[in-house]
């Protein structure tokens, strides 16, 4: 894919992300907008970038109804999404990664490295006593010193560069040579113009066009022309032949941040799975917690009931008075059991709550709100799952973490392979091409060369018949005698490419233990709910057969109280374990990279908030 492409694609994703995030949501969007204004002014003017958005989104408040907020496992999904800080983070950091892009597309140093610039005043060669004297400058600019290091060559500048000046200045010198100025005192005036234009090549070389002309106006009477204009238009080429030559190592940096760019919605996967799983778990240990309740308020129930009837048997001395400290104790033990699994419930809810919203707690509307879990707990007959080899396969290519890996092992080789051209030594060929001209008005008295008499006008003629050319081609070679400062740069490169490859191994490894160990965990809570769920049904079948024998007269109260409470503890108990199911299926989908697939959630939605209104 080529770089204006690539560059195309972000912008339209950027574009996208704009016009998604204000999609049926009433959220603003985050990503920057651009000025208004033509081209030329618009790229010298700042993007605005918006506040943040710190209020929930309004789905939450809308499906507050009469304190209560009735949620499925979906709307918990939603919701989590549009308020967690954590992945609105996650998306400034996918903008980030298409303005990295850009910025790399445009070379030169990396960011940190700064330079500094100044202007001067420039004469031709031999215009006027000061001309003659310094033998001209072409000089514009003076390069400052980087405040970063920066290893291997610095890319050229890609982005063409227009570099003007103009100085007007009036000097007064004292001269010790008669003869050729004429006058102790030289005074004279100055006009100096300059331009260029400069274009950086991804192949390690650079082309400049430059413009100078300079107006001299001085009290000199050995002067034959006087005042006097010059002009120069030039052609400068440069190009790297071993140090910094190639797109290979010049365009480093464009294609890492290429590669980051087109995978900088990892991150953000990754986020949006923990996200899934953790407010899935929330949300089941809260149905949980409230079935819990459900089961703890009726085995209190029984205990009250088992009281009255046992006070009501005492009455009429069918059993022992003593029997009523043994029902109260009981009745106890149920209230307290009741007691606390309210209190779980309310901390399952608190959780919930805190999952849902930026502010948590302190969100008076959330925080007043009882939240009702609507979906019900239910297990699979079967897990389906194919064998491990298959399993570890649909790992490695969903899991973002070992994209990731992957990535960053690509990233170290991609540097260490183009950093080993930092320890050529440097051998630059250049090619000038310039024309000037030079005229002035006669000085009363004297007698020039007609064909210098003229003004700026005359002189930008000689230019463009190029009447006096001057060609310069030349080779600049450099070579550190003692390169060890780039060997130590190449070795430290080539050692983290493999500490990178390293903890891409260890994480793959990794993997696989953690998928094996979660299978394993799955299996073992299957088991578990199993045996639960038949010592439930055996419990039941009991309770029947009791309350059967009762009604015969062949049971008392107390044992079909007691049959009744020992159903209400084995449907905890099924319960229990079906949550303990439900976490480790979800631990499971997690390892495998498939939370947002098993849950039918989009991470493109997710990214620009484009999730469908509420039910």
């Amino acid at each position: 894919m080529s770089g204006n492409n690539q560059s195309n694609r972000w912008r339209a994703f950027l574009a996208c992300l704009v016009a998604g995030a204000a999609q049926g949501q009433q959220l603003s969007p985050i990503a920057p907008v651009k000025p208004a204004g033509v081209p030329v002014i618009r790229s010298y003017r700042a993007d605005t970038v918006p506040p943040l958005r710190v209020s929930d989104a309004s789905r939450l408040h809308a499906m507050i109804r009469a304190g209560n907020l009735y949620l499925t496992a979906p709307d918990a999904i939603a919701i989590a999404i549009e308020n967690n800080l954590d992945l609105e983070v996650e998306r400034y950091r996918i903008l980030a990664s298409g303005w990295d892009l850009q910025r790399a597309e445009s070379g030169g140093a990396l960011r940190g490295v700064q330079s500094g610039t100044g202007a001067t005043v420039t004469l031709a060669s031999g215009q006027g006593v000061a001309g003659s004297r310094s033998g001209g400058s072409g000089a514009a600019a003076q390069a400052g010193a980087a405040n970063i290091q920066q290893i291997g060559p610095v890319t050229p500048q890609l982005d063409p560069i227009l570099n003007t000046y103009t100085v007007f200045g009036h000097q007064t010198y004292f001269q010790d040579q008669l003869v050729q100025a004429g006058t102790n005192e030289l005074v004279y005036t100055t006009r100096s113009y300059y331009g260029q234009v400069s274009q950086g090549l991804l192949s390690g070389g650079t082309v400049r066009m430059s413009y100078t002309g300079a107006y001299l106006n001085e009290s000199a009477p050995t002067d034959v022309l006087n005042p006097t204009s010059s002009a120069s238009l030039g052609v400068v080429i440069g190009h790297n032949l071993l140090k910094g030559f190639g797109e290979r190592v010049n365009g480093r940096f464009i294609r890492a941040a290429r590669r980051r760019a087109a995978s900088s919605d990892r991150g953000f996967q990754m986020r949006l799975m923990a996200v899934v799983a953790n407010v899935l778990d929330r949300y089941w240990d809260l149905s949980v917690a409230s079935d819990d309740v459900k089961y703890k308020r009726r085995n209190r129930d029984i205990a009250q009931e088992f009281d009255e009837a046992t006070r009501k048997e005492i009455a009429v001395g069918a059993v022992p008075a003593v029997e009523q400290i043994r029902a109260k104790s009981a009745l106890a033990l149920q209230e307290q059991a009741l007691a606390v699994a309210l209190n779980a419930a309310g901390q399952r809810e608190n959780a919930l709550k805190d999952a849902l919203s930026w502010h948590g707690q302190s969100d008076p509307a959330l925080a007043a709100a009882h939240i009702i879990a609507f979906d019900t707990l239910a297990v699979p007959e079967t897990d389906d799952l194919p064998p491990l080899r298959e399993l570890l396969a649909t790992a490695m290519n969903r899991r973002p973490d070992v994209a990731d890996a992957k990535l960053r092992a690509e990233l170290a080789e991609m540097q260490a392979s183009s950093i080993s051209n930092g320890l050529l030594p440097s051998l630059q060929v250049f090619a000038t091409s310039s024309n000037v001209g030079q005229t002035g008005q006669a000085v009363p008295g004297a007698s020039p060369d007609p064909y210098f008499v003229g003004g700026a006008g005359a002189a930008l003629g000689q230019v463009f018949r190029r009447n006096f050319p001057n060609e310069r081609v030349g080779v600049r070679f450099s070579a550190q005698l003692e390169n060890t400062q780039a060997q130590a740069d190449h070795a430290m490169d080539q050692l983290t490419h493999r500490q990178t490859q390293l903890n891409a191994q260890k994480t793959f490894n990794q993997l696989a233990v953690e998928v094996a160990s979660q299978v394993m965990a799955l299996q073992q809570a299957r088991a578990q709910y199993q045996a639960a769920a038949e010592h439930k049904t055996i419990v039941e079948k009991l309770l029947q057969g009791e309350e059967r024998r009762f009604q015969m007269g062949a049971s008392t109260i107390a044992t079909v109280v007691g049959a009744r409470r020992d159903l209400a503890t084995a449907q905890s108990s099924e319960l229990a374990a079906a949550a303990a199911y439900i976490h480790n299926r979800i631990a499971l989908d997690q390892g495998l990279g498939l939370t947002l697939e098993a849950n039918h959630v989009s991470v493109e939605d997710a990214v620009s908030l484009a999730a469908p209104p509420p039910r």
